[in-house]
């Protein structure tokens, strides 16, 4: 399927064609961050706007600058959805970028912020990327969540357990397997 097909799909596809088409768009090689950017700016669907946004974050180049910037655009935007500024949150750990890039006290910033965000889908997401990206700043936060933050992010786990795995990350050691609860219930932990 040719880039237009997929951009197009993106924009406009269901739920399924918009992840589809994002997965097959963030291994293009000649595709450029603000063509994506471009399609977040003409469609206000939710999963769309979601799927841009993921194929934004696995999006692959000789310099992810022009990508990052684009993901802490879309997290700072506090009108955006929680399900949007989540999956851009994400893809801070996904780009797993080093402290030396000039960019990182913006993305920390952020990741911290996030921590903090009212969104269960944010916080669970801040996590991760705290841990994926080995952020010692963020551990006395991330404690914190691991104690008390017993909020389940549907289709995942507790925010609880996915702060208490990247505690383990940062402190360079291997966190709990987890299976993602695809049930929508809330497991009791007895099974």
């Amino acid at each position: 399927m040719e880039t237009k097909q997929l951009l197009e799909l993106l924009r406009q596809g269901n739920s399924g064609e918009a992840f589809e088409a994002a997965k097959t768009l963030s291994n293009h090689p000649d595709l450029s961050p603000s063509q994506i950017v471009e399609v977040l700016q003409q469609t206000n669907t939710i999963h769309n706007r979601q799927a841009a946004v993921y194929a934004l974050a696995w999006l692959r180049g000789k310099d992810n600058a022009e990508t990052l910037e684009a993901l802490l655009h879309i997290f700072n935007d506090v009108t955006e959805h929680a399900a949007v500024r989540g999956e851009a949150i994400e893809g801070f750990g996904i780009q797993a970028l080093t402290k030396r890039r000039k960019v990182w006290p913006r993305i920390e910033k952020a990741i911290l912020q996030g921590l903090e965000d009212e969104s269960v889908e944010v916080r669970f997401w801040a996590c991760y990327a705290a841990g994926t990206l080995r952020m010692k700043r963020a551990l006395p936060r991330l404690q914190q969540l691991a104690r008390d933050d017993s909020a389940f992010y549907p289709n995942w786990w507790c925010v609880s357990e996915e702060a208490a795995d990247a505690i383990e990350l940062i402190l360079g050691r291997q966190p709990e397997t987890r299976v993602p609860n695809r049930t929508g219930v809330e497991s009791d932990g007895k099974d």
